[in-house]
């Protein structure tokens, strides 16, 4: 019996792009982007405490992050036709259009919820082949005619909604979405929320130093502050999980090998909460937008006061004959 080897391969690779996605659509799909990395210090891995040169030199670094759903979504659809003519084209094209716009209206989104972006009209060309007697073969280019491409963006705000407007795109004969957009009404309330939640946070640790004898409050300050955000589309990764028999030499020796395409899965991996110091809704289950709120604070403590020399002074007395104290001084001879 031949030896099988068996191994489990199961490979992640990341495929972060800039994309405002909660769900993932072709151009994410096909996009070969480099990985985008909006905070390398956050790797989950633990950090070791370091002290700075400067003894008189006290540095704090808060980091908060708030996890938020969707307040709303926005769907891009690319609508593409070909015809012989600017006509026959235009017409094809809002004809479908139109029919997804009544099949919108009929889920409850207005029309002033749906936008057609005009991205290209170009019209196409074509070789011919002429043929002459006692000639060369002519190739002679010539317009066979019109490319139009349209985008359709469509508003919504319940989340079930997009397997229905998918299905009324796909009804037209519209199947590329391209990308949904994950929108948030606020994003500078919940800014607001993560500055205020790490201030106060700040004035907690600078009350424990205090009663521990480092008075943070009279040192000078230095502050820095950094904010960013990063969308679902940002955060979906690769990876292919099967199990692949390992051939030897022997067996592939004179033998055709053809190997099955394996699928390439795709999962939400949210940014870890390790590194951080405050968390806002840690209970995460859909995709969310990852607000993130780093502060950073230098303290310099003032230099200790010299040491007060108490100086101690004696005075001299006698007694006289007649019983009195009388206080000799010392300038006297």
């Amino acid at each position: 019996m031949q030896k099988i080897l068996w191994s489990l391969v199961f490979l992640l690779s990341c495929a972060a792009a800039p994309l405002l996605a909660q769900v993932m659509g072709n151009y994410q799909t096909q996009r070969n982007a480099a990985p985008v990395n909006y905070q390398a210090n956050f790797r989950g891995v633990p950090r070791t405490a370091t002290f700075d040169e400067d003894p008189s030199v006290v540095e704090i670094t808060i980091n908060a992050l708030s996890n938020q759903g969707a307040d709303g979504y926005v769907a891009i659809f690319s609508v593409y036709q070909s015809g012989e003519t600017v006509q026959a084209v235009n017409e094809a094209m809002n004809g479908r259009i139109d029919a997804v716009k009544a099949g919108l209206t009929g889920l409850g989104i207005a029309a002033t919820d749906v936008y057609v972006d005009l991205v290209n009209f170009l019209p196409t060309y074509a070789f011919s082949e002429e043929k002459k007697i006692f000639s060369r073969k002519t190739l002679t280019e010539q317009p066979t005619g019109f490319n139009l491409q349209k985008n359709l963006h469509i508003r919504y705000r319940d989340a079930a909604l997009l397997d229905r407007i998918m299905t009324t795109a796909a009804a037209a004969e519209i199947y590329d979405l391209i990308k949904v957009d994950y929108l948030v009404d606020e994003p500078q309330a919940v800014y607001n929320e993560l500055r205020r939640l790490t201030f106060d946070y700040l004035d907690t640790l600078k009350t424990l130093y205090s009663a521990r004898g480092v008075a943070l409050d009279s040192a000078q300050q230095h502050v820095a502050e950094s904010a960013w955000v990063v969308y679902p589309g940002d955060r979906y990764e690769t990876y292919s999980a099967h199990a692949s028999q390992q051939l030897t030499a022997k067996e592939r020796e004179g033998a055709v090998v053809t190997k099955i395409e394996k699928p390439t899965l795709r999962f939400y991996n949210a940014i870890p909460m390790n590194d951080y110091d405050l968390v806002v809704n840690p209970d995460l289950l859909e995709p969310a937008a990852q607000f993130s709120f780093g502060l950073k604070v230098r303290f310099t403590l003032p230099p200790k006061a010299p040491a007060v020399k108490t100086l101690r002074k004696n005075n001299y007395y006698y007694l006289t004959p007649e019983g009195k104290l009388v206080l000799l001084d010392p300038g006297q001879e």
